[in-house]
């Protein structure tokens, strides 16, 4: 989408984080010694537009975990825009077999180095407080009934499948003018020159295939272990509960 010269995806956004924390002054000693909210609500109103004053873009659409609920209570709070939150959902099994796949793909990543077996990095990749299972916690309180109105929900599968159909619900959802876009010749995430440094991680995590869309065909259980289904009893709840 960020062919689009109006609009800009970022790359996973450390913004919940900041208001997150600005918030939690308000528990402060000194803070609560002198408890004048609408000064640092003042400050909370403007971090959105002061995070991104330099972004040459009419649209920014913000990745990360929003969905979490202190991250969403805090968003409703300050949001200077209507909510609208894209939620990109994948088969809780491709996801893991795929982290488990790339994990092999060399011996330096985050997760080889929290696991020799198979076994072992896959609890590493499901333990409670990982990258997962946040996901999984922001997905779950967004498909609550309360919540609902405020999420678009992707399908993996199609959008790459139809990926130009799925795009054109997402404009639809934002309510503004549609763009014809290249699914081919892709490039890699760029903003302003500064592209993702995966070197903490251990690989290229975020690179993508530039030559079209398409699902890397593989057995997923290749990369799972045979018990998967009593380890991780999570199911895709949300075609049950965010498709109602």
């Amino acid at each position: 989408m960020n062919q689009n010269p109006i609009l800009k995806v970022t790359p996973n956004s450390i913004l919940p984080d900041i208001l997150v924390s600005i918030n939690y002054l308000k528990n402060n000693q000194i803070y609560e010694n002198f408890p004048k909210e609408s000064s640092l609500d003042n400050v909370l109103k403007n971090i959105f537009n002061n995070y991104y004053s330099d972004w040459n873009s009419e649209i920014i659409i913000d990745r990360s975990n929003w969905g979490l609920p202190s991250n969403f209570e805090t968003l409703k709070k300050y949001s200077p825009n209507e909510i609208k939150i894209i939620v990109l959902v994948r088969d809780i099994k491709e996801i893991l077999a795929s982290y488990i796949k790339w994990s092999y793909s060399n011996e330096t990543n985050y997760i080889a180095q929290n696991g020799n077996t198979l076994r072992q990095r896959c609890d590493y990749v499901m333990a409670n407080g990982g990258s997962f299972h946040i996901w999984l916690q922001a997905v779950f309180n967004l498909c609550k009934p309360e919540n609902k109105k405020y999420i678009h929900l992707i399908e993996y599968d199609d959008l790459v499948n139809n990926t130009k159909n799925e795009i054109d619900k997402v404009y639809e959802y934002l309510d503004i003018p549609k763009f014809d876009h290249s699914f081919q010749n892709l490039s890699q995430l760029n903003i302003d020159g500064i592209e993702y440094n995966d070197n903490a991680l251990g690989g290229d995590l975020h690179k993508i295939k530039t030559d079209k869309v398409e699902k890397v065909k593989y057995n997923i259980y290749d990369y799972l272990p045979k018990d998967v289904d009593f380890l991780y009893k999570t199911k895709s709840f949300w075609r049950k509960e965010c498709l109602i």
